[in-house]
């Protein structure tokens, strides 16, 4: 293979694939990243055997201009190396050689064989994607949901966010078991579907795709996104994911209407004292309604704190505690972009739910304190 491409469009390239490209991977070659050149383009391919994005950069012989066809699997360095060269980069492979050339730089790198590197499997591209939503779309729904997914792989299916189509509406859910994110959106697709996609898998695609159109497709075992000339393939969790649905309450008898930027800046005054009585394990405050609201932390060697926060209204019990883990309402306040929120509760042992509006909810557990 032989080609010329200009600097930053190569980088562009190399920084997506490389979201999902381990330098310690137990099979060697795929600690590197496949380069793949026909007359018409050159894809990039990174792979961790559980996640492939493959990146197509167009041939215009303004950014891209091919010489020769061919494929060769060059290491993670190369990216490196790029970096510091000049605005064009000469490519050139023949066998187990690759050089690299931009101005007065020379680089000779040993590459890997290419026909050992996994297919991939581009199933389903020439029909109609099951759902479609723009970047920016896709990213909020990751972005209102994947925090709240497990790192334990004690219960894979928790570490994945369930993926579900009905009635019309595409809905994100996504629970650790200690909280639980919930997001819904229209959808113009009439196919049923529920799918469990790791939330890992599911971060990095929203953070390598531009503002062009996503668009998904599946098999049984694994789902496939594209926008624009990036492919994002990731495997599928196996299982049934819980029944939420029974978690969320559907009346409550206290509710709370605040400011988020109000609650959220309470929350992070005390945050310090909280993860000291807490031994760092998250923080946990105390939220008292009583005529005021008033936010507090349990005795730590470093003191304790108690701050009243400003509330838009009230409705329920009077002389309401309950307390939780800052770190997890913190959260769920910065997934939230209405600037007024509803707190509503069924007691100080009951989960509660923070609500901006119909579509979307974030549910905490609350923490027994004595």
């Amino acid at each position: 293979m032989q080609f010329t491409i200009n600097k930053e469009v190569l980088l562009e390239g190399l920084n997506k694939v490389m979201k999902v490209v381990s330098p310690k991977h137990s099979i060697l070659i795929l600690q590197g990243i496949l380069f793949e050149v026909t007359m018409d383009k050159l894809v990039l391919t990174g792979s961790d055997a559980t996640e492939t994005i493959r990146y197509s950069i167009p041939a215009d012989d303004k950014n891209l201009t091919i010489l020769s066809e061919g494929k060769a699997v060059l290491p993670k360095n190369v990216v490196e190396i790029s970096k510091k060269l000049k605005k064009e980069i000469q490519v050139s492979s023949v066998g187990p050689n690759c050089q690299i050339v931009s101005g007065k730089s020379d680089f000779n790198i040993i590459t890997l064989d290419a026909d050992e590197y996994p297919k991939f499997n581009d199933f389903h591209l020439n029909s109609s994607p099951t759902v479609t939503y723009s970047g920016n779309e896709f990213r909020d729904l990751i972005r209102k949901t994947a925090f709240s997914a497990s790192t334990s792989e004690v219960r894979p299916l928790l570490t994945g966010i369930c993926l579900e189509i009905v009635n019309g509406y595409c809905r994100l859910v996504c629970t650790d078991s200690h909280r639980l994110s919930r997001v819904s959106k229209p959808t113009k697709s009439d196919k049923e579907l529920k799918l469990v996609i790791p939330a890992k898998s599911l971060d990095n695609a929203s953070k390598v795709f531009s503002d062009e159109e996503v668009d998904l497709y599946h098999n049984g075992q694994q789902v496939l996104f594209r926008n624009g000339n990036t492919l994002y393939l990731s495997r599928l969790l196996e299982g049934n994911y819980p029944d939420t649905s029974r978690l969320i309450p559907t009346e409550h008898k206290s509710k709370l209407t605040i400011k988020r930027s109000e609650l959220y800046d309470g929350l992070d005054i005390l945050k310090g004292l909280s993860l000291s009585a807490d031994d760092n394990k998250g923080g946990i405050v105390k939220l008292h309604i009583n005529g005021a609201a008033h936010l507090s932390t349990n005795q730590s060697q470093k003191g304790k704190g108690k701050i009243e926060i400003p509330y838009d209204a009230y409705e329920g019990e009077e002389d309401f505690t309950i307390s939780f883990n800052v770190k997890y309402l913190q959260d769920a306040l910065k997934s939230i972009d209405k600037e007024q929120v509803e707190l509503c509760f069924n007691g100080q042992m009951r989960p509660f739910v923070v609500v901006p509006d119909e579509e979307e909810l974030q549910l905490i557990l609350p923490v027994r304190t004595a």
